[in-house]
This record gives C-alpha cells, structure tokens and sequence, in this order.
C-alpha cells in the first residue's frame, strides 16, 4: 500500500471519480480535500506529488495539476519551486450564528480581518414573496443589493438584501456606516434592528454569479440562509438572503436561566 493510499484510508475517502457534468479536476479537488479536513495530512506536512495522484486516480497529469491548483488557489495548499507542495496553516473561519448583535461585522473579534463590497444594487418592483416579507404592497420599488463579506481577503458568503425603496432613499449612494447595514439603518434612518428570524437550509449553487464571487463551481454544496429583519415595534426591515460557502463554520450561543421552579430553560 503506498503512501497516498494509506492518507486515502485514514480519511476513510471513497475514492472514485464519477461520470457527471462536474468537471473531473473539481471531483479530485473535493477527493484531496477531505485529506486535509480530516486532519490525515497536518500543516506543514508534505502533500502527495501530482504524479502519485494522476497514478492512483488513473487521470492525467494535467488534471491532478489543476485539481492540486485548485486548493492553493483557496488557500489550503502552499507550493515551493524545487521542494514541494505542502499543506497551509488556513484560518478557521469561525463566527457567531444568531448572536444578540445582528450586524456581520460584529460577529468577529476584533483581530480577525473582515470587508465587504458591493457588487450591485437596483430598484425593482417587490414579488408577492418579497411584499409580504416586507409587508409593503405588491410591485412596490424595493432596493435589491448583492454584497461579498471577505474573511482573512476570502470569499466567505454572497448577501442579497432588500428593502423598502421608498423608506430607506439615497441608501447605497453613500459608504455604509462601519461597512454594516444594519449599523446604517441605525445611524442614518434611525431604524434600529432589534430581532430577526433566520432559516438555514442545504443548497447547490445555481446562479453563476454567485458561482464566481465564491471561487466555487456551480451546483457546489453552501448553506442558504434567508429570512426577515425588525424594528421594536415588529416592523419588518429588510428581506435577506445568504449563500454561505462550503467550510465555514456556524456557532450558536445558548443562555440558560432559571425558571420559577428553579429548573433550568434554555434561551436561544
């Protein structure tokens, strides 16, 4: 049994390649990457040559060199001319799932580096789902944007947002408060988010920009997340809707308090 064999074993990978549209390269990727997510290969450890890979794969070597590419292009592998390829010490990308602050910035200590960039707004009319999300009337202009949060400069989720045209003006024509929209609301429209309802759910990516903003092939696995923002006064605030990548790893935290009966009830 050679060495890649027994990484394979240890990961307990199935290793085999299927007849799909996905590209073969992206189906030796996931295989690789496994070795890596289940720690068989460490940080700072030699990762197997292209040539075992092509060899124990029966695919060509062309293809094991995209498919290795492919990890160091997401920064799982590092490459040194002349000495090898091994694997990186990657970050954990870690934050805060249905935390009491709602605002993406704060879901990160303070020395874990975090940006976000618009890459596209407009105003439509709101669909029957969107005006009752928003409890605005059918075909009301609604301002739609689209924004990528970076983690360690990594594309980590795609955020589609919406919200009432006419309640909230002018509101991409400025830089967002603290780079948080929910901030914003607070600052600028005196529109502070005080709860929101969330829904978690498996997804393939489908749209191919989304695709594309989050290095990933399309119908690659993320987590959708969609649901409704509110004010005190259970106003709904903004329509949202998250592509979160592969990899990233959602946290909730759950208070205890103690009831009447001195029992202990769980507070979410």
């Amino acid at each position: 049994m050679n060495n890649l064999e027994q990484l394979l074993n240890r990961a307990e990978v199935q290793p085999h390649l299927f007849e799909s549209p996905v590209p073969l390269y992206h189906q030796l990727s996931r295989v690789l990457l496994k070795l890596i997510q289940d720690k068989a290969v460490q940080p700072g450890d030699r990762f197997p040559t292209e040539e075992a890979i092509a060899e124990h794969f029966k695919v060509s070597r062309p293809t094991a060199n995209k498919a290795v590419q492919f990890l160091i292009d997401e920064g799982y592998l590092s490459r040194d001319k002349g000495v090898g390829t091994y694997v990186k010490e990657k970050p954990v990308v870690e934050f805060t799932f249905l935390f009491d602050s709602l605002s993406f910035a704060d879901q990160f200590p303070p020395e874990v580096p975090i940006r976000t960039e618009i890459i596209w707004s407009k105003v439509i009319p709101a669909t029957k789902t969107a005006a009752k999300a928003l409890n605005v009337e059918h075909e009301a202009p609604t301002l739609l944007m689209r924004r990528l949060r970076f983690v360690y400069d990594q594309p980590l989720m795609v955020c589609d947002s919406q919200v009432s045209a006419e309640r909230f003006p002018d509101l991409t024509k400025r830089k967002f408060f603290r780079e948080s929209l929910y901030a914003t609301l607070a600052e600028r429209y005196d529109c502070p988010i005080l709860y929101s309802e969330r829904y978690a759910v498996a997804y393939e990516v489908t749209e191919q920009e989304v695709a594309e903003l989050l290095h990933i092939q399309p119908f690659s696995p993320v987590l959708m997340i969609t649901g409704v923002s509110f004010t005190r006064d259970n106003s709904p605030v903004d329509y949202l809707r998250t592509f979160l990548r592969e990899g990233s790893v959602l946290k909730t935290t759950v208070r205890r308090r103690e009831g009447k009966d001195g029992s202990l009830r769980g507070k979410s």
